[in-house]
């Protein structure tokens, strides 16, 4: 038992492995991390602890969730859906040997790595150079700090489907607000991580992680292209084209839904609304997150926050963020507009 002395997550983490590391421990031992507010299901450690006997490569495993919500019912059935969808990722990415993340929810992890002074030291200080905000230390996100460095040593990683843990969420008010700090938090650690995943390249980390990655990096552009094509026909030319696009995204999305549902233990309605609400929310916060990935916010642990400071050099990189998400948006819209003919190119005359 380690009395904790010292504020922040990371820090706490970094405090307990330096004492098992004077310890002694060894390398094949198993350490386990799982947050103070998860629940284990029946049998948990007896199907994840002996995988790692079994294969003497595995070097961390993580496990399949649940939410308990204590909240509006749209919330418990939003976060049901997100469970789902991370089940049937999960279970594709760990075909390659690799995740996309090792939960703080639980995760297991073979000795051999943990105990090292440089994973200690990068779980504890673990930070990002960037060229607008300059050095900045990562608030959240210790799972994703822990899973870059196990890609750095071509780590074998492994999803558990039957291994289950409950996670209890307790939201006051609408939740959307909510909703859209997860996304804040979520979208800002897997784009300041993704950067550096990327950089080690597929040959490090395997074609089909990589590519997972960059996909991310992707589709937080291409689900922006439906909604701009179907605005902008609706205004320039008929408005039936929204009408149409209505019925396009109850479709696509009942179909989407419908194979959601064989990796859920329940079945709800709503799903197809709110998995279009889920994919646009999402991808409207990666944008916006993209240029201000030093803002961070931790509601579920004390509220703390970093990078919001108010100083002259503040409020100008606040400003040039601004600029360049405006910019990005901008050139997406018009690619879209001109690639899709809504809008023509003008002719080299009306220039002269």
């Amino acid at each position: 038992m380690i009395r904790q002395n010292i504020s922040g997550k990371r820090m706490a983490i970094g405090l307990v492995l330096r004492a098992m590391s004077r310890r002694g421990i060894h390398q094949d031992d198993l350490i386990v991390f799982m947050d103070g507010d998860a629940v284990l299901a029946p049998g948990i450690l007896r199907k994840c602890c002996p995988l790692f006997e079994n294969d003497p490569k595995l070097q961390a495993i993580t496990t399949d969730e649940e939410v308990i919500c204590y909240g509006p019912k749209w919330i418990q059935s939003w976060l049901t859906m997100r469970f789902a969808q991370r089940r049937i990722a999960k279970q594709s990415h760990s075909m390659a040997n690799k995740v996309l993340t090792l939960t703080g929810r639980m995760s297991v992890f073979r000795a051999n790595h943990l105990t090292r002074h440089k994973f200690i030291r990068m779980l504890e200080a673990d930070h990002l150079h960037h060229w607008l905000w300059g050095t900045f230390r990562f608030l959240s996100g210790d799972d994703k700090s822990t899973w870059y460095y196990m890609l750095t040593q071509d780590a074998k990683m492994l999803y558990v489907p039957d291994a289950l843990v409950y996670t209890i969420e307790e939201i006051e008010g609408s939740g959307i607000e909510r909703m859209t700090q997860n996304f804040r938090r979520w979208s800002g650690n897997m784009l300041r991580n993704g950067t550096r995943a990327l950089k080690l390249g597929p040959n490090k980390i395997g074609f089909f992680i990589w590519w997972c990655v960059m996909d991310q990096r992707i589709a937080m552009w291409t689900m922006l292209v439906s909604p701009i094509v179907a605005i902008a026909a609706t205004l320039l030319h008929d408005p039936y084209y929204i009408v149409s696009y209505f019925i396009w995204i109850a479709i696509s999305r009942m179909a989407l839904s419908l194979f959601l549902f064989r990796y859920s233990n329940s079945i709800h309605i709503e799903w197809p609304f709110i998995l279009y609400f889920n994919q646009l929310l999402n991808a409207a916060v990666k944008v916006y997150c993209l240029a201000r990935l030093s803002k961070q916010r931790w509601t579920n642990r004390g509220n703390q926050s970093s990078g919001s400071g108010d100083s002259f050099a503040d409020q100008m990189k606040n400003f040039m963020a601004a600029y360049i998400t405006t910019v990005w948006v901008v050139t997406l819209v018009m690619t879209v507009l001109f690639y899709t003919g809504l809008v023509g190119f003008p002719e080299l005359g009306y220039w002269l």
